[in-house]
């Protein structure tokens, strides 16, 4: 019959198994053999116990060592905060999500979303803002990122001419809700033919008296081309600016003579004025007697009806084929270069009637 023997672990110790290991009989030498070597078989070697203690500390090494790696601390930037974050997150994506931070459609985050994390690592979150472009008759609103007004117009592809004003100017920061202006500057070139007034030449003459004048030859237009720079804003005329005049026909002058004579002889006397008119003259008497003129005298031969804008009251006078007169009285139907002169009669006065008379303005 073969034996098996089983050696078990006293106090604790665990149990060891030789199977097909068999002794001649239970009492045998060969049994005891057996049961000696089992009992040293279940001690482990003392090599093998160093290295099993050796394997346990290397593992607890790497589980700190990758504790203390997979730990960061960063700065995160957004909506104008600046937060210090502690995060084992492995990339950029991973921190936005454990902060809960949303991106829009145009927002932008550097480094980007795929890039591993590292210890001080500084993330920013770039958030796009309304904005507003008009142009070209157009008003296009964007969302962008740009930081300048000159930014935005190359992202939206808005090309700009030389003369072309943008308001606010290009350097200007973006803000939100800001309305950018671009004016269209243009320019054109206009040819047109203009007349040239004539001058007017006065010649004094003692052949006429003074206030008198005489045509002695007429004035006529010249003929001139002028080119004109026009600027245009968004197709309006702004300004225009004469660039060149060519004349074509030289203006002819007018030469009027010009009386310079104050003094005339009337009924042997000398008179001397300071000018004289040629009046329209008519006459009046009494309507209802009693009443007096329009400066407080009473009506007699001598006084004359004027309109005070040419002729102020008080003014004396000699009036062609009258005499002396003073302007005392005005009336509501003697305007401008009229006068009435009064006669102490109805018959006097038909009897005068109409006339275009010289009226000397006495000094």
């Amino acid at each position: 019959m073969n034996w098996y023997v089983i050696g078990r672990k006293q106090a604790g110790r665990d149990a060891c198994l030789l199977d097909g290991q068999a002794g001649t009989d239970r009492k045998g030498t060969t049994a005891s053999k057996f049961r000696d070597a089992l009992g040293k078989a279940c001690v482990p070697p003392r090599g093998l116990r160093l290295a099993i203690a050796l394997f346990l500390i290397i593992l607890t090494g790497l589980g700190v060592a990758g504790y203390a790696w997979a730990k960061k601390e960063v700065t995160l930037e957004v909506d104008g905060k600046r937060l210090s974050v502690t995060t084992f997150q492995m990339d950029v994506k991973g921190l936005l999500e454990q902060e809960h931070v949303r991106l829009g459609p145009e927002d932008a985050v550097v480094p980007g979303l795929q890039t591993d994390l590292r210890e001080g690592m500084r993330i920013k979150v770039i958030r796009a803002i309304p904005v507003t472009i008009v142009a070209d008759g157009k008003t296009l609103p964007a969302l962008t990122r740009s930081k300048t007004v000159f930014e935005l117009l190359q992202e939206e592809n808005v090309e700009l001419g030389e003369e072309d004003i943008v308001n606010p100017p290009l350097e200007s920061e973006l803000s939100k809700d800001l309305k950018v202006i671009v004016t269209r500057v243009s320019r054109r070139v206009e040819e047109k033919e203009v007349s040239i007034p004539f001058s007017v030449k006065r010649k004094p003459t003692a052949s006429l008296l003074k206030g008198q004048t005489k045509v002695i030859s007429s004035g006529k237009d010249g003929l001139a081309v002028e080119k004109w720079e026009v600027v245009l804003h968004d197709g309006e005329e702004k300004e225009r600016r004469l660039v060149e005049r060519r004349v074509l026909k030289e203006p002819v002058d007018r030469v009027v003579q010009v009386g310079i004579l104050q003094t005339v002889s009337r009924g042997g006397e000398e008179l001397r004025f300071s000018r004289v008119l040629t009046m329209r003259a008519t006459a009046y008497t009494f309507l209802v007697r009693g009443r007096n003129t329009a400066s407080g005298i009473p009506p007699r031969r001598g006084i004359a009806a004027v309109d005070p804008r040419v002729i102020p009251l008080g003014t004396k006078l000699y009036v062609e084929g009258y005499g002396h007169a003073l302007a005392a009285d005005k009336g509501s139907s003697i305007k401008g270069n009229k006068i009435d002169v009064f006669f102490a009669s109805r018959a006097e006065a038909l009897a005068w009637g109409v006339r275009y008379v010289k009226v000397y303005i006495l000094e």
